[in-house]
């Protein structure tokens, strides 16, 4: 009982660590670096003609 209680314990934080803002965060700031260090993101769609 003990090993299925730990088990389920540890699947419940290993969806719920998915699912948090840290990677958000993480990738917020590797853009604010990137947008510092001249990067710009682009649109790759681009109207041709009329």
């Amino acid at each position: 009982m003990k090993l299925h209680l730990f088990t389920l314990l540890l699947l419940a934080l290993g969806i719920s660590s998915l699912s948090s803002c840290l990677p958000l965060a993480a990738g917020a700031a590797v853009g604010y670096v990137a947008h510092d260090e001249g990067y710009r993101v682009r649109n790759p769609i681009k109207k041709t003609g009329n």
